[in-house]
């Protein structure tokens, strides 16, 4: 079985420090799906991934890096 997962990476501003650093953070999803195949777990991870970039874009969310893929479970 596999699930869905995704990183984003986004610049943060410390508020002790005038300059950025990197922060990434691994999400999952909400609904807990699971998939009996690696490769029917990519495509939706990547039907994912386009949505979400979708979305991004529409509201203007300022990222650095955004990646997805399927984990073993």
């Amino acid at each position: 079985m596999f699930k869905i997962f995704a990183v984003l990476c986004v610049l943060v501003y410390p508020d002790d420090t005038m300059s950025s650093k990197m922060e990434c953070t691994t999400y999952y999803e909400d609904i807990n799906r699971t998939f009996r195949s690696e490769a029917i777990c990519f495509e939706e991870a990547q039907a994912k991934l386009e949505t979400t970039m979708r979305i991004f874009e529409e509201s203007k969310f300022d990222y650095e890096s955004i990646m997805t893929g399927c984990e073993k479970i």
